[in-house]
């Protein structure tokens, strides 16, 4: 599998708050305060490559209730009509990914303002697994059946912060 690459068009699915449930709280240590923020993880399309990637996006720039903010992805991607929204991955993107070669790359559309290490996404799709949703980024991000724990996966990531496009 390809990870998602700068320029990739990618296909984010329309909000859909019955099927999505409630967003994932992220939490780290920024500026010696603990910081918390929601997001939804999501399976996107990868139309470029014809696969599919994980994506976590700031509650406030996905729910339909926010798409007033200027960075709401129904602003900054073309509406495709029953589908989801599509566009470009560039800077706006950050990701992470297990290693050099990009493998079990994931995105992460927010303010990037946010400094939340890679593992911080990890272990909170992997810690709520009772939603579908976070249970498909899960299998994406390489972890189908959970048979080690959560901290045993998350530690290939540790240490490394996002990453920009």
């Amino acid at each position: 599998m390809a990870p998602p690459e700068a320029q990739n068009e990618i296909l984010i699915p329309l909000f859909d708050a019955e099927a999505l449930g409630k967003p994932n709280t992220v939490t780290w240590s920024q500026n010696l305060s603990t910081r918390t923020a929601q997001y939804y993880p999501l399976t996107a399309d990868n139309i470029t490559t014809g696969e599919q990637c994980p994506i976590f996006i700031a509650a406030e720039y996905y729910k339909d209730s926010t798409k007033a903010n200027p960075k709401h992805v129904s602003r900054i991607g073309e509406l495709a009509p029953g589908e989801g929204y599509k566009l470009k991955i560039d800077s706006a993107m950050q990701y992470g990914q297990k290693n050099a070669q990009g493998e079990l790359r994931f995105l992460v559309y927010h303010d990037q303002e946010r400094k939340p290490y890679q593992h911080r996404f990890i272990e909170t799709a992997l810690g709520s697994l009772a939603t579908a949703k976070a249970k498909a980024v899960a299998e994406k991000l390489g972890q189908g059946s959970i048979a080690g724990s959560v901290s045993d996966i998350a530690k290939n990531f540790v240490g490394d912060y996002l990453r920009t496009f």
